[in-house]
């Protein structure tokens, strides 16, 4: 058993074409086939070496490793311009001064005369070519609605469907999992490989994936490359897990699933013929489900290299302290920008404050000489640690016979900036007494 997944190094690669190469290396892992990994690199003005090096690198930051050699369609020129001249041999394609192509690569009646033919393949009116898809069930199309074939073009390069057909039955594919936007190409391939006296490969045709408004996922609707969600925080492992959901369901509503219970459970049968959406906050929400999954040393290694980058701590940083502020945070983080986000005030003097907390939490009568009264409190306590913190503050909430959240509610504003956070008395004590100190006396200006 052999698939591959064959993209054009002209863009980064996007989240359709990353299901697309998971579905089929779950396809291989689940089978115990092969799977391939095939350049499409025969539009030389459009293919760079950087989209190039970047899809493999979104690969194997996936984890998608492939098992051959990558294959260039670049360097087997030679080989399709074969198989065309074998076409043309039995008499099944024609020479032709000319072709103006349609984006599908059929023939239309127009042409202009150039210097090197183009190899074109007659099509045989009134046949039904059947299908037997292996998502969407049995396809049925007459040839009456193609049109004659280029497979070889004027530039001496073969078209996208005749080396398709020739690379796959070279290379034994023998299923075919692709987007279902590749439908309208499958009954020509099919001619090809009949025409070639090529075995047929099994077809599988994903749906499309939409964006939250049920359209073409787009720009529009946010990013659309694996490198965007990388730069963006995400975690590979959630990654994986998320777009294997997309179109595809190991039943009894599992969704958080570790990457060997997905390969023991998938199956292209099961794939699902309806689009799928693409949703943000499942995203999020299954992304934090990872990052609560690793234990503080473990997601502290991932985000060592941009704390430091940032010049929030370096090699001489406790590493103690460290491992109390990432267990701290990590619970509110849905991606690993979200918890530099959250706790940048931790690392820095810098604090900004929400406006609306400001207003709700510090701008109230009483709160001046509650917030006097707590630094007070924290200045005399002896060790400053959660659980003195805590007993102090609930103490003096007694006596000034107010609530405990009347003290908690302004110190966190007043040391952290923002409404939310992660619980209070630990907070502190990992900014230590005297940045909250100095945090205390500075918002006592915007009361």
């Amino acid at each position: 058993m052999k698939v591959r997944f064959a993209p054009s190094p002209t863009g980064y690669l996007h989240i359709g074409s990353a299901r697309t190469a998971l579905f089929n290396w779950l396809y291989a892992r689940h089978s115990g086939g092969k799977f391939i990994l095939r350049i499409e690199d025969t539009d030389l003005e459009r293919s760079k070496a950087e989209f190039l090096d970047e899809i493999l690198d979104s690969l194997k930051w996936l984890g998608l490793d492939w098992d051959t050699e990558l294959i260039h369609q670049s360097k087997r020129l030679d080989i399709y311009r074969k198989y065309a001249k074998k076409l043309l041999d039995e008499g099944l394609a024609y020479e032709a001064e000319g072709e103006i192509r349609s984006k599908d690569g059929s023939v239309t009646k127009d042409s202009k005369r150039i210097t090197q033919k183009a190899v074109i393949f007659k099509v045989q009116p009134g046949k039904i070519i059947k299908i037997n898809d292996l998502v969407h069930g049995p396809i049925e199309i007459n040839t009456d609605t193609i049109k004659d074939q280029v497979v070889i073009k004027s530039d001496g390069f073969p078209t996208y469907n005749f080396a398709c057909v020739v690379d796959d039955a070279e290379m034994q594919i023998t299923h075919v999992i692709r987007g279902d936007d590749h439908i309208s190409n499958t009954p020509k391939q099919i001619l090809f490989y009949e025409a070639l006296g090529f075995n047929l490969p099994e077809f599988g045709h994903v749906p499309l994936i939409l964006g939250s408004d049920r359209s073409r996922m787009s720009k529009r609707h946010g990013a659309t490359s694996i490198r965007e969600y990388r730069e963006q925080g995400y975690l590979p492992q959630a990654m994986v897990n998320f777009i294997a959901l997309l179109g595809w369901s190991p039943g009894k509503d599992r969704e958080v699933l570790p990457i060997d219970e997905i390969i023991k459970e998938f199956d292209i049968k099961n794939a699902k013929s309806v689009n799928a959406v693409f949703d943000i906050e499942k995203l999020n929400w299954m992304n934090g489900q990872y990052i609560n999954k690793f234990d503080n040393q473990e997601l502290l290694d991932l985000l060592m290299p941009e704390l430091k980058s940032r010049g929030w701590i370096s090699d001489q940083t406790n590493k103690d302290w460290l491992l109390k502020v990432t267990g701290l945070f990590k619970e509110r983080a849905r991606t690993l920008v979200d918890f530099f986000d959250w706790s940048g005030y931790v690392f820095t003097d810098e604090i900004k404050y929400e406006e609306q907390a400001i207003k709700k939490r510090i701008k109230k009568e009483g709160v001046a000489d509650i917030l006097r009264s707590a630094s007070e409190r924290l200045t005399a306590l002896k060790d400053f640690t959660a659980v003195s913190i805590e007993g102090a503050c609930r103490e003096l909430a007694d006596e000034l016979k107010i609530k405990a959240a009347d003290i908690i509610h302004p110190v966190r504003v007043a040391v952290s900036g923002r409404m939310m956070g992660p619980g209070l008395f630990e907070l502190l004590e990992v900014l230590g007494r005297d940045k909250v100190l100095k945090r205390l006396e500075q918002v006592k200006k915007l009361v």
